[in-house]
């Protein structure tokens, strides 16, 4: 032998290290059909990751560029009810400062088509002059966008047209209003399609909701006032100001930076669980790099022996074979980067229509370089297993050839301690990519469990295997049988790298169809097939004889809106709720009730249900995780501010509600007559056959325009819908997890077949046929 290894191994630092350079350079160019399968295995782990990575970094740089016009404006303040003078006069003095404001009232509606007597949930906006002040309001034709000023006129999406059989220039009936339909909406900037929609968009003037007659007391309406700042001033020191000065009209203001909070903390979750299942891929593919390095070990003893006899350290040649490791895992990684790049291309297109912008192709370098790294720490970790057993490779294997392969064992001389720190380093790794401690532990531990159950089953069928009668069995089955237990099996392999891809594959495609069957098995036989809302007060006794007359039972529900002013005596305006969890209990808008019996799945968990009239003031009865929110139990006290009176009421019982059912369900049941003086709206609900439906519909609107009838038929299927353009997309990364454990498998079938070709060359010179080899194997891997 040539070169440095001529001799001992050089000693210094330069030289050692330029021999360890040398080694693995010629030992990776002799053999690198033998680490195909590796390759495959780091690059589809890697690409999982810089996909899901460089789609999450492009989303929240489009988000952020885009933040203005996913408002339309620089800050936004929304209420549910008209602000009042103090308000008012606030809006007005920003006004004075040079701050343009242009309002954007939204609620839900029914448009109807006399000709054709169709009628559509739509979901309505009012907008004032100026909107929107960033992005633009794109129509077909252009000059129909001028329709915003007349009372008379309106722009839909084209859906509308074609659901209720209309075309430009026909009439529709909105409310009392009739309206021209002037153009199609073709892009609204601060409408996010995304995750929910009810109906199609209707577009209007602030003119046209008030001929419609649709906005009445008690009516289910968002506020919506846009904010444009001059050149200079910031919008989050004008947003802090306004919320100071909005207190008392418990608006919501925020800035555009931080514009839908609740779109942004979707898209996270969801990235976060794209990347978990890229991870996943990532740490099956390890297994591969695992096995391939273990079979190449295998294969080089002899050389190992030599090594060693020439001076070789075993710690050197573990050097050598990591560096080696370390170069393959970087080349498997770039090529992982351009499989991650083709999914960042492709995840677009399977969620469109729930993304709030356009995403454009661009490299995230920081993504790259993580995922490389990623590829390359986890080849070198779940490789330094196998590359352990370099140390019991004994030099006198050269002059005594009866020294067994199965004298080199993974693991070195402390096996248990290499690998506990091999898991933990593992583990910081897959830390390091989740980026939050709690869920990773419990990624973790999940992982963990699996491996073990299926490291477990591995085992069960190997006890099984060999302990099956078979004396009188064919051969083939005999024999099949016998290689899942014998020296050198593939089974624990098979099973546990198979296993987890089609774990994380049944995983998604079950998680997607347990929510849909969850919510069909949680629905009663009764439960409601619509909801009417909006029903005034002198309108409840008509509308039931409407229902009646059709034969349709209607379960009326007086509501009223109102906000929690006051927990005992300390009023909520004076509490410090920022940063806490439960602050969405103090500060939301509570629609309470009254009624006499306790509704239909629910069950009280602490106190009585009130009987009959109450005397002495008002009684409540508290959704439980409510009441442990608002740190209240049995006879505290709350305050509540509807329609601007205060109502204090006394908890009475504690109730678990089954938020499932589709029913009429709610966080805070006032006794009966507690909120008689405010005049409560209804909402309605009733339950048709199919066929019904229409026609039900048709004759609500056409008898009560202002009532809103929601389907749940359709709401279900939309949400139907949602899931599985998710699902798609989490099915085409999970597909990765499952070609890497098919990979890992054949991987392990490959690094095995100098051993299976001597198996059947004995098997034929004993007799077999090809056929009944075919057979065996067919039966081992079956």
């Amino acid at each position: 032998m040539t070169g440095p290894l001529h001799g001992a191994v050089p000693a210094g630092r330069a030289s050692r290290l330029r021999f360890l350079g040398v080694m693995a350079w010629r030992e990776t160019r002799g053999a690198w059909r033998h680490f195909l399968f590796f390759l495959l295995c780091i690059a589809l782990g890697v690409g999982s990751l810089t996909g899901v990575a460089g789609f999450s970094a492009t989303l929240e740089q489009a988000i952020r560029k885009e933040a203005r016009m996913l408002m339309a404006a620089d800050v936004q303040v929304r209420v549910n009810r008209p602000l009042g003078e103090g308000g008012l006069a606030a809006l007005e003095a920003l006004r004075e400062r040079g701050i343009e404001v242009a309002t954007a009232d939204e609620m839900v509606a029914m448009a109807f088509n006399p000709a054709s007597e169709e009628t559509v949930l739509v979901e309505l906006k009012a907008v004032g002059p100026g909107y929107p002040f960033y992005g633009a309001l794109v129509v077909s034709p252009p000059e129909a966008v001028r329709a915003l000023a007349d009372p008379a006129q309106a722009l839909v999406e084209e859906s509308l047209l074609t659901r209720l059989g209309l075309e430009l220039g026909d009439r529709l009936w909105l409310g009392r209003a009739s309206l021209t339909v002037a153009g199609v909406i073709v892009r609204e900037p601060d409408r996010v399609v995304g995750a929910f929609s009810l109906g199609p968009r209707l577009l209007i003037g602030p003119a046209a909701l008030a001929a419609t007659e649709l906005v009445q007391h008690g009516s289910r309406i968002r506020y919506r006032y846009l904010l444009k700042l001059p050149p200079g001033l910031a919008a989050t020191p004008v947003a802090e100001e306004l919320e100071r000065a909005l207190a008392a009209d418990h608006a919501r203001v925020s800035a555009y930076d931080d514009a839908q909070p609740r779109l942004q903390r979707f898209l996270q979750n969801f990235t976060l669980y794209l990347g978990l299942v890229g991870l996943i891929s990532l740490l099956v593919g390890g297994i591969g790099v695992a096995n391939s390095v273990r079979a190449f070990m295998h294969a080089k003893m002899d050389t190992l022996a030599v090594l060693k006899g020439l001076g070789a350290d075993a710690p050197t040649l573990v050097r050598i074979y990591l560096l080696q490791t370390l170069l393959l895992g970087g080349v498997g990684s770039l090529a992982g980067v351009g499989l991650g790049l083709t999914a960042q291309w492709l995840l677009p297109s399977m969620l469109a229509g729930l993304l709030p912008v356009q995403l454009e192709p661009a490299v995230d370098w920081w993504s790259i370089l993580r995922g490389i790294a990623m590829g390359v720490l986890t080849a070198g970790l779940f490789a330094l297993w196998p590359l352990l057993g370099i140390r019991h490779v004994p030099p006198a294997r050269l002059l005594r050839r009866e020294v067994d392969e199965a004298s080199f064992r993974s693991g070195g001389r402390h096996p248990w301690a290499a690998a506990a720190t091999i898991v933990a380093a593992l583990a910081l790794l897959a830390l390091w990519q989740i980026g939050r401690l709690e869920l990773g532990a419990t990624f973790l531990g999940v992982l963990a469990a699996s491996l073990v159950l299926l490291w477990a089953g591995a085992l069960g069928i190997i006890w099984v295997a060999g302990r099956l009668p078979l004396r009188r069995a064919s051969l083939p089955l005999r024999q099949g049988m016998a290689n899942l237990r014998r020296p050198g099996s593939q089974t624990m392999t098979a099973l546990v790298s198979v296993g987890v891809g089609v774990t994380v594959m049944l995983t998604v495609v079950l998680v997607e169809a347990n929510l849909l069957r969850q919510v069909d098995d949680n629905l009663p036989a009764d439960a409601p097939t619509f909801f009417f809302v909006d029903i005034q007060p002198d309108q409840a006794g008509p509308f039931a004889a409407l229902l009646e007359r059709r034969g349709v039972p209607a379960e009326l529900t007086p509501i009223v809106r109102s906000r929690l002013h006051a927990v005992g005596e300390q009023p909520v305006a004076g509490m410090n709720l920022e940063g806490r969890e439960d602050a969405w209990y103090f500060q939301r808008e509570y629609v309470v009730t009254m009624q006499a019996d306790l509704p239909k799945g629910n069950r009280l968990v602490e106190g009585d249900w009130w009987s009959g009239p109450v005397d002495g003031g008002p009684l409540i009865s508290m959704e439980v995780e409510a009441a442990r929110r608002l740190g209240v139990g049995l006879g505290s006290t709350l305050t509540f501010d509807a329609q601007g009176r205060l109502v204090t009421a006394t908890v009475a019982s504690l109730r678990e509600v089954n938020w499932g059912n589709l029913s009429t369900n709610f966080f805070v049941i006032f006794s009966p007559g507690a909120l008689d003086a405010l005049s409560p709206t209804y909402i309605a609900t009733t339950r048709t056959p199919p066929s019904e439906d229409l026609p039900l519909q048709r004759a609500v609107v056409a008898a009560f325009p202002n009532i809103t009838a929601i389907n749940m038929r359709h709401v279900l299927e939309a949400a139907g819908s949602i899931l599985e353009r998710i699902a798609q997309a989490v099915r085409f990364m999970a597909g990765f997890t499952l070609i890497t454990g098919l990979l890992v498998l054949a991987g392990a079938i490959a690094t095995t077949r100098y051993r299976r070709i001597r198996e059947t060359v004995i098997l034929k010179t004993l007799g077999a046929t090809r056929g009944v080899i075919a057979r065996i194997f067919a039966v081992e891997y079956a």
